[in-house]
């Protein structure tokens, strides 16, 4: 989707940093924005999202290193990813 690069650019950022020093208010709406969408996520699937926005490799690459650890099929990996990455576009006011 047209907002993914920028919700996962926001994503990276919230997995990375739980406990932030925001440098504007952009960035702290952005943390906002993901902290509410993941909020709604059961805590094995908030483990998954830290693991794929967590880790230093591309989106795929840490898809499928994740899917693989979690023991479970890539396809339910990318679709929680849309899900939460459409909640923060909407919470950005994106879409």
């Amino acid at each position: 989707m047209f907002y993914s690069e920028y919700a996962r650019h926001c994503m990276k950022f919230y997995t990375r940093h739980p406990q932030p020093q925001f440098r504007n208010e952009v960035d702290r709406m952005n943390w906002r924005a993901c902290e509410s969408a993941v909020r709604k996520c059961t805590e094995n699937e908030r483990a998954i999202l830290r693991s794929v926005y967590g880790r230093g490799d591309t989106i795929a690459d840490n898809v499928y290193q994740t899917a693989k650890a979690f023991g479970v099929e890539q396809n339910l990996v990318w679709k929680l990813i849309k899900e939460v990455e459409r909640r923060v576009a909407k919470r950005r006011m994106l879409i």
